[in-house]
């Protein structure tokens, strides 16, 4: 017969199990990073209907293979003109790396701009398209 201490240890080794599993799940679906990405959009556009717009914002990861569309087109613009400092229509790869960096709304996406394969001159359509 198992004493009290020990169906305690069995019962937290189950919880540990569950939390571990629980972890594992939201690691391997990056179900934080969602989340991340959802908060940051929403704060940055303080929308009214808090519900709908993350409603739209799923629709609208799901349209771009789960891309955080965080930025429009014509901040990414500027971004990209910001880096371009002598109008060359094209930035380095340090440069784009750099402005990603900038533009990171998580630290998965930051992270990503380091493994990322970037080309050694970038356009402003390629750099909207990373």
């Amino acid at each position: 017969r198992a004493t009290k201490s020990q169906r305690k240890m069995d019962l937290d080794d189950s919880k540990n199990e569950v939390i571990l599993d629980a972890d594992s799940y939201l690691r391997k679906h990056k179900i934080m990073d969602l989340f991340e990405d959802l908060l940051t959009i929403a704060c940055h556009k303080k929308p009214e209907n808090l519900e709908q717009f993350l409603v739209d914002a799923l629709k609208q990861r799901k349209e771009h293979n789960s891309r955080s569309i965080v930025y429009n087109e014509a901040e990414l613009q500027n971004i990209f003109h910001l880096f371009d400092l002598k109008s060359e229509g094209h930035i380095s790869k340090t440069q784009c790396r750099e402005a990603l960096q900038t533009l990171a709304n998580s630290e998965y996406h930051f992270k990503q701009t380091e493994t990322d394969s970037i080309p050694d001159k970038v356009d402003l359509f390629t750099f909207i398209k990373l």
